[in-house]
């Protein structure tokens, strides 16, 4: 029987060094297959009746082609079926659209357009190259940058303090290279919407109008548990925060969290980062913490339907930079909300902690895992209606169309 750090090695690191070869061969033949930088003139779903306006959008063009091909069966929402959805809105609402790509610095467009939607830090070049009269939306998708720097050191000085190792001084995602271009689009827009309360927040001060708009997340109906073991599952929480910043997303204090909760258990599906994998050696080997990112392999299906259909709980305590695509459509599943979370909870459908310290997690999932088993049913299902009303494609794609009639009727002739 191979232990957790076994685990790792086999089903993630390995894999990992081989995608990532094979990933730096195709990455310059994968751009030029899907358009460059820039796909001009979409018109796929455009609707001719409405007035005929441009917009321009700052993504990633090699998401539109993804998606365009995979539709209706998009297989990420973050970042392809995203880009889909916004785009084929723009389409019906009379738009065609340009994409350029968001990581290309000093890109000037040539054209004039009615409706410029700008996300990252290199958008000041186009901004100032767009009409007085241009609309422009910006796309938070997390913290702002102030905010997410200072939430990020946060994190890690405390887990450097707790593992009584030096102070790490960098840290995955900083905004410090792009901190000029953040700041210019985030006080130049006339709209910003992002995925999370708390995250929305963050603008608070900087942005002239923030709304916010949760993202979509795709989930398998054949994943959800239709015999589900609620008092089984009341002792079992899975993590599916994703990688990208284990400590950002509070891994880090799950793992501390449940070595001193030996009776519950935490099914990690995600992908555990060497800094984590140095100091939490010891813990990865306990009982109650499971290592099951395998199970995204196909062959491991059966294996990952049993784990949710004992799972009552999905976890995490991620910074304030929304709730995450995998967090949402693990509510999609009927799994119930705890932990330190960017959403927006009640006392029947979640449980949530206000604090992201240790002691606080151990509280929360004590607490959670004490109530009635026809608690847990109600929560569960109240999580599936949350995700179908505010989640699901289809729902992003309803709430993104109603979000833009309402700035445009505000803020264009």
């Amino acid at each position: 029987m191979l232990n957790n750090i076994q685990k790792i090695y086999l089903s993630q690191q390995i894999p990992d060094f081989i995608y990532n070869i094979i990933n730096s061969i195709n990455n310059l033949r994968k751009r030029s297959s899907t358009g460059g930088f820039l796909i001009s003139n979409i018109r796929d779903y455009l609707d001719t009746s409405k007035p005929s306006r441009l917009a321009l959008l700052s993504l990633q063009p090699e998401d539109w082609v993804i998606g365009s091909k995979q539709y209706p069966n998009i297989k990420k929402f973050n970042t392809t079926g995203l880009t889909f959805e916004i785009i084929k809105t723009l389409n019906e609402k009379g738009f065609t659209v340009d994409i350029v790509d968001y990581r290309i610095k000093g890109f000037k467009p040539d054209r004039n357009y009615d409706l410029y939607i700008g996300h990252g830090g290199n958008c000041k070049s186009i901004i100032e190259s767009l009409s007085k009269d241009t609309l422009i939306i910006h796309y938070a998708s997390g913290a702002y940058w102030r905010e997410f720097n200072r939430m990020s050191q946060e994190r890690y000085d405390q887990f450097s303090v707790r593992k009584r190792i030096k102070r790490i001084d960098s840290f995955k995602r900083s905004m410090d290279e792009i901190i000029e271009g953040e700041d210019y689009l985030a006080k130049k827009a006339d709209v910003t919407f992002s995925p999370g309360p708390r995250t929305s927040k963050t603008y608070e001060g900087i942005s002239k109008n923030m709304h916010l708009l949760y993202l979509g997340a795709y989930v398998d109906g054949k994943m959800i548990p239709l015999n589900k073991n609620f008092d089984k599952g009341r002792r079992n929480f899975i993590y599916v925060a994703g990688t990208g910043g284990n400590i950002q997303k509070g891994l880090d204090l799950l793992i501390e969290a449940f070595a001193k909760t030996p009776e519950l258990n935490l099914y990690i599906f995600c992908k555990v980062e060497n800094e984590l994998l140095k100091v939490y050696k010891k813990e990865l080997k306990l009982q109650n913490i499971h290592y099951i990112y395998q199970y995204r392999f196909r062959s491991f299906r059966k294996k990952l339907e049993k784990v949710l259909n004992e799972t009552n709980f999905t976890i995490s305590a991620a910074i304030d930079t929304g709730p995450g695509t995998a967090f949402v459509g693990s509510l999609g599943l009927g799994l119930i909300p705890v932990g330190y979370v960017d959403i927006e909870g009640k006392e029947d459908d979640s449980c949530l902690a206000k604090q992201f310290t240790v002691d606080e997690l151990i509280s929360n999932i004590k607490t959670v895992s004490s109530k009635t088993v026809q608690w847990y049913a109600n929560a569960s299902r109240l999580n599936i209606l949350k995700y179908k009303e505010k989640h699901d494609p289809e729902s992003f794609a309803k709430n993104f169309s109603r979000f833009l009639d309402s700035v445009m009727i505000k803020n264009m002739n």
